[in-house]
């Protein structure tokens, strides 16, 4: 365990928080962030993959908001991933999420090195199943994968030796949530569930073991953060109720934009960072309601705007303001 100590990543000197904290209830406080290993370029891994332009040319600037201080990366490069495992270690990250599209995907093939990476500062594991187009047959066969393939590795993310996973929107609306359920077996499911989407929320919170969601900007757009400290005092007691005893996870953003990805149609809802305060004020909110476990939308979606990895913008600053925010949710 480490408490009270700097650890230098990627050139900044952090104070890590706890690897595990004890929390409240019966869940072992997390703090999670949400990585995409979806990125490549031509020198690692042969051509450009989400970096390129809305016609899928070679960037000379990326259709990004923002921009990453390690330049255009590649996410199967392991020294890239070796200083984000380094950078979110030190700013008291305890978990990934990794975003994950099938088996064999780009993303899957980074598994290996972001599992040793985890191994080698004490991180856990986890996967975002994004997508399910193969029915029940396909999810029964894609958990099977990730149990048998990678989650008996011990930095996989476990809750009462149950191996943990994450399920997006979209993986849920693609096939009722009982096949879901009868897909995952003994895998404890955290399902990407709206309480404001009564419906949906009815048909899907029965079968998962906790609850998220991962996109705050339908409900932040236009605020201030003070606006947004009351909507989390009126919203996330009614939450929690809702969850019942599951998992209940509250996500923190830096800020949400992506006015920049192709296809998606205006207007947009955005946040703003407010230099910050967005991202401490959601923190607190978090803290104050008791969260079981924290989601940081996101270490690296640079397509939306809402990342946390060191930019040409903004520094480290989002890394130097999770380190005190981590340590006390987790000693809380």
């Amino acid at each position: 365990m480490i408490s009270r100590r700097s650890i230098m990543a990627g050139g900044i000197a952090l104070t890590a928080a706890p690897a595990i904290g004890k929390g409240g209830g019966r869940y072992p406080r997390q703090v999670l962030a949400f990585y995409y290993p979806w990125y490549g370029n031509p020198a690692t891994s042969g051509n450009w993959s989400h970096w390129q332009g809305p016609k899928n040319e070679a960037p000379r600037q990326s259709p990004t908001l923002n921009h990453p201080r390690l330049g255009l990366y590649d996410s199967h490069d392991p020294a890239v991933i070796r200083t984000h495992f380094a950078q979110m270690k030190a700013a008291g990250i305890t978990a990934l999420i990794v975003s994950w599209w099938g088996i064999g995907s780009f993303e899957d093939k980074a598994m290996p090195a972001i599992l040793a990476a985890a191994a080698a500062v004490g991180l856990h594991v986890t996967v975002y199943l994004e997508q399910q187009k193969d029915g029940a047959a396909g999810a029964a066969r894609d958990i099977a994968y990730l149990t048998r393939t990678y989650g008996a590795h011990g930095n996989w993310l476990q809750v009462a030796g149950r191996p943990v996973l994450f399920l997006y929107l979209q993986a849920l609306r693609d096939l009722p949530a009982r096949d879901w359920r009868k897909a995952a077996g003994r895998a404890f499911l955290v399902g990407d569930v709206s309480p404001r989407e009564t419906a949906d929320f009815a048909a899907w919170a029965p079968f998962m073991d906790g609850i998220h969601v991962y996109v705050l900007a339908p409900y932040l757009k236009g605020m201030t953060p003070p606006q947004m400290a009351a909507w989390a005092d009126r919203t996330y007691p009614v939450w929690r109720r809702m969850a019942g005893g599951k998992l209940f996870c509250a996500t923190v953003i830096p800020g949400f934009d992506d006015t920049r990805v192709p296809g998606r149609a205006a207007p947009r809802p955005t946040v703003g960072r407010f230099d910050g305060a967005t991202y401490t004020t959601l923190w607190d909110a978090a803290i104050r309601h008791n969260a079981d476990w924290v989601l940081v939308t996101s270490f690296n979606e640079w397509h939306e705007g809402s990342e946390i990895e060191p930019s040409r913008e903004y520094g480290d600053r989002y890394l130097t303001l999770t380190a005190p925010a981590a340590r006390r949710f987790m000693r809380r």
